[in-house]
């Protein structure tokens, strides 16, 4: 990773969440009574990590695998630090927008509209329903996003395409536009899944089957060598996640998160922000050269998920 040119760190600021979305890692995981982190990094814990790390070329998503940024009580503190004390020029928070007080988005709002440096992406599907957000009310978040928008806070809406929504995406590019903000419609690949609530018929467009066959290459070893297509890599991009674990990825979170496979036990990862620095963890071998290596599959460190996720044939280039 080359610090000296632009990069991103996406934060997993919390692994805790006011949601129970049937696609998300952490439902699927409660669900299974799997055990994972459940905690938060706190303020002093970002001072303690990157107080001596060079962060003005970075751009900062506050997003995760498991939890929603705004449950952190360090949450406004965490993006203060990023702007006035480490010089970062762009933060993008995603969020259900479905907790907190009034008083947290002003806060935020202020924050964001004083320094021009922090957008809130509001993930709100549907304009008067958002069935996908369970456990989120849609009132509620309307009476945060009115609360925050009012006060100046700049904004992006993200809206996931369902066959229960996709009416309400007329009344959502209505609202954007009187609103003045940028409206994102998307599909999930995780809803083409037979076990998925929620079901997309824009999604099941795509060939339903795909995900599921590159899935089983992946975990039986039955596939070609891959081109890797490594978003570390190409977008100089690192993954920091609640209990301080640094990752080229989310997607090498998720395969540790979902038990499919260990791979700080597989390969020995010493990536643990309390016990190592930010920059000896970058610098370390296995980022440095042994992560590239691995990408072949006869490599003895070789991670399935790696083909899975970002290889020729899998689901991220099936799924654009």
């Amino acid at each position: 990773m080359d610090l000296t040119r632009p990069f991103r760190i996406e934060f997993e600021i919390s692994s805790l969440c006011n949601a129970r979305c049937s696609g998300c890692m952490r439902t699927m995981l409660d669900n299974k009574g799997k055990p994972y982190y459940k905690g938060n990094i706190s303020i002093d814990d970002m001072y303690d990590w990157f107080s001596k790390v060079n962060l003005k070329n970075a751009k900062i998503k506050l997003c995760g695998v498991l939890g929603d940024p705004i449950i952190n009580p360090d949450c406004v503190d965490i993006c203060s630090f990023l702007i006035y004390e480490k010089g970062v020029k762009n933060i993008e928070l995603s969020t259900n927008g479905g907790t907190r007080t009034k008083q947290f988005w002003e806060e935020l709002a202020e924050l964001s509209k004083q320094t021009k440096k922090l957008v809130v992406h509001w993930s709100i599907d549907g304009v008067t329903r958002n069935d996908y957000r369970e456990n989120v009310n849609v009132d509620k978040v309307w009476e945060n996003f009115n609360t925050y928008y009012n006060k100046g806070g700049l904004c992006i809406w993200q809206y996931i395409n369902f066959d229960y929504n996709k009416d309400e995406i007329p009344l959502a590019e209505k609202k954007a536009k009187e609103l003045g903000i940028e409206l994102k419609v998307r599909v999930s690949w995780r809803n083409t899944a037979d076990a998925a609530k929620f079901k997309s018929s824009e999604a099941l467009k795509i060939d339903s089957n795909v995900y599921e066959k590159v899935e089983k290459k992946a975990r039986t070893g039955n596939y070609e060598e891959a081109n890797i297509v490594c978003r570390h890599q190409i977008e100089n991009e690192i993954f920091v996640t609640s209990e301080g674990r640094v990752w080229p990825c989310c997607h090498l979170q998720d395969e540790q998160v979902s038990g499919k496979t260990n791979i700080i036990e597989k390969i020995g990862l010493k990536n643990d922000l309390k016990k190592s620095s930010f920059y000896d963890i970058i610098h370390s071998d296995w980022y440095a050269k042994t992560l590239e290596d691995s990408w072949n599959k006869s490599h003895p460190l070789h991670l399935p998920r790696c083909y899975l996720s970002c290889g020729d044939f899998a689901k991220r280039k099936v799924l654009k």
